[in-house]
């Protein structure tokens, strides 16, 4: 009835404040966008999500030499299709940072025209990076013995040999033990990757800044017509880019 925002609020919590006072030599204002401030945000992100790809890609090829699957060609195509999705991302991160653009006072900044086709990659590929890792160990993901199963010393007499494999499982389950991260077994997984998808504004934003920050439209379009033997009026796709990105959703309270 009465949210801390109108959107994007983060999962953990909120803080209410009253009179409270904030001097001007504390604000920081933009003109008409946040995007200035946005660029090493977005790229904070998605490195991010290529830590938590790089990790599940790092599982399975665990999981693979656990369970003895080095030479099963139908394995090896899932730590493939992995690796393809981690190493796109990695590849679109080296990208932004190599051939990075400036602003007008001349700071350094992430390329959109490469950072964004990595964030869009990773949205694209999340669903299908989590199946892999449940299908990979089979039924072994859900089946492993917990650790009432090793506290009985009937089953645990007869568990030690398989003792760390299954918390190899574990992991792939829940996550490290250490932060407490649920992995891709957990309800926890889902609503992390709610947020993950909302906090940065989603698909949609993220498809909006690679139109806005793309710039070869007109070249390439007028590369196009220089392999023609007529001449052809040159082309102007500059209404593409310059067009407003979609106005996020405002949430109203009803009355």
């Amino acid at each position: 009835m009465a949210p801390l925002s109108s959107r994007f609020d983060e999962l953990d919590g909120q803080i209410w404040l009253d009179d409270v006072f904030v001097p001007w030599e504390h604000v920081f204002l933009v003109d008409a966008s946040p995007e200035p401030i946005a660029r090493w945000l977005l790229w904070h992100h998605l490195y991010g999500w290529l830590s938590k790809a790089e990790f599940t890609l790092g599982i399975a090829l665990a999981l693979t030499d656990a369970m003895g699957l080095k030479e099963h060609e139908p394995t090896v195509e899932y730590l493939v299709d992995l690796i393809a999705e981690v190493q796109t991302v990695r590849a679109c991160l080296t990208a932004a940072e190599r051939d990075p653009q400036f602003t007008p006072e001349g700071y350094c900044v992430a390329n959109h025209k490469h950072l964004m086709p990595g964030g869009i990659a990773i949205f694209k590929a999340h669903q299908r990076i989590s199946e892999i890792l449940r299908a990979l160990p089979g039924s072994s993901l859900v089946v492993a013995p917990s650790d009432r199963d090793l506290a009985e010393p009937e089953l645990a007499a007869g568990l030690e040999e398989i003792v760390w494999r299954r918390r190899l499982y574990r992991v792939a389950a829940l996550g490290p033990v250490a932060d407490g991260v649920d992995h891709v077994a957990s309800a926890l997984d889902g609503r992390e990757s709610a947020f993950e998808l909302h906090a940065s504004g989603g698909m949609q934003a993220w498809r909006g800044r690679l139109r806005r920050g793309f710039d070869r439209y007109n070249e390439l379009a007028n590369g196009v017509l220089h392999a023609l033997d007529i001449q052809m009026p040159a082309i102007d796709l500059g209404i593409i880019p310059d067009k407003p990105m979609v106005p996020r959703r405002t949430n109203t309270p009803p009355a």
